[in-house]
């Protein structure tokens, strides 16, 4: 039996940055072998850090470190003829193939799709960028923000009568990377049932868009167009993060926390909560609309209860009432949060920054669990893989490196 799920399989990886890695170390940690084509002078996300003590190195990028776990890296420049060549060899050995260019630029480098698919059929050809293959912006750049914006998410979010407001983080490329990882795996599944390559081609603006909920719904129904309203969301409130003692608390209520018309002799989970009974009998507990409206009232009602009791408190009590109350942690109580830490959420993988924690893989196995390893220095597999499998001698990779192609 495999040690893990994905040993045997064999990916070749010349994407850069954060979506593309991303899906291709989920990939890895399963057991997969990924050859990380990297530039000569690096993958850029080695440039973007964090850095130990703020002094870059492109060895101790904790953003490299996190999206490379388990991969080994081969630099080569796959913009030039002579890289070419080298890449299609390893290619020749490879199920997956990920990109993370336009494709406009693989075609200008001969290894578009079209390019590769008749040397090539068995080879899953997987693409992420920022609007796609096809359609007319697919030569566009573009990033998360971008794809942000051009999704519904960044629309619905922030003050009424202010601009749009986006999440912090990029959010939007890990969202491409996990649809990449999704795609790869059926086409890995259609070919082991059917035969044959396959071309994955994934854009972060469709990727993203997929995560508007039911606006597209709402529009299609209703002709209406959902507005920003605040943090919260327009139905159902409250459904927002509140201040408290010692910092914040997401406030869901949901369906069950207030008085139910069919049972209007009960008390409310909310009522309870709040230390107030009495609370059931006003319209802003009885009636949605009216909080909606009201909902500075509401607040009103909610701050003397929460501004005197932590969050701790507040979440403990909440989730006793069947109330799916959380907290608002930041990394340092991220890291050293109870439930993460019992379900050895977090791995410690050596780097040339030191031992580093990192979040693990966002699913758990009962069998073939994965697991992460180090993510290697640039280049570090040269000699393994361009003369050890490839069988190119030591002075090709001297002339090579001469000529700064690896």
């Amino acid at each position: 039996m495999a040690e893990r799920a994905l040993d045997g399989l064999r990916v070749v990886d010349i994407s850069q940055g954060i979506a593309g890695p991303y899906a291709t170390k989920l990939l890895a940690d399963s057991g997969a072998t990924v050859t990380k084509v990297e530039p000569p002078g690096g993958d850029y996300s080695r440039r973007l850090g964090p850095f130990p003590a703020d002094i870059p190195d492109p060895e101790k990028s904790g953003l490299y470190i996190h999206l490379n776990t388990s991969k080994r890296s081969v630099t080569l420049d796959v913009s030039v003829a002579s890289g070419q060549v080298v890449l299609k060899k390893l290619l020749a050995n490879a199920d997956v193939f990920v990109v993370g260019e336009k494709a406009s630029t693989l075609k200008a480098w001969g290894l578009a799709y079209d390019d590769v698919k008749a040397e090539f059929p068995d080879l899953v050809f997987a693409q992420v960028s920022p609007f796609g293959a096809t359609g007319p912006y697919a030569d566009y750049d573009g990033n998360s923000l971008t794809a942000m914006a051009m999704s519904t998410i960044m629309y619905n979010t922030g003050a009424p009568d202010r601009e749009p407001l986006v999440t912090g983080g990029e959010p939007g490329e890990y969202i491409a990377g996990v649809q990449l990882w999704i795609g790869i795996l059926a086409a890995l599944e259609n070919r082991a049932t059917n035969g044959g390559g396959d071309y994955v081609d994934v854009a972060m603006s469709d990727a993203v868009a997929c995560a508007d909920e039911y606006n597209s719904a709402m529009y299609a129904f209703q002709g209406a167009i959902r507005r920003r309203y605040y943090s919260r969301h327009i139905f159902g409130y409250p459904n927002d993060i509140m201040a408290c003692e010692d910092g914040h608390v997401v406030v869901i209520p949901g369906a069950a926390g207030f008085r139910s018309p069919l049972q209007p002799d009960t008390v409310s989970p909310m009522a309870l909560l709040l230390e107030n009974v009495e609370l059931d009998d006003m319209p802003l507990f009885s009636q949605m609309g009216e909080r909606m409206i009201r909902w500075q009232e509401f607040e009103g009602l909610m701050e003397p209860y929460l501004s005197t009791h932590s969050a701790m408190e507040i979440v403990m009590t909440a989730q006793a009432l069947r109330l799916p109350f959380a907290f608002v942690p930041n990394v340092s109580d991220l890291l050293e949060d109870e439930h993460l830490t019992a379900r050895a959420f977090f791995e410690k993988v050596e780097s040339a920054a030191g031992e580093m924690t990192i979040p693990g893989q966002p699913y758990k196995m009962s069998v073939t669990s994965p697991k992460a390893t180090a993510a290697p220095a640039r280049g570090s597999a040269n000699e393994a893989v361009l003369a050890g499998e490839l069988g190119y001698s030591k002075d090709d990779l001297n002339i090579m490196s001469d000529r700064g192609v690896i």
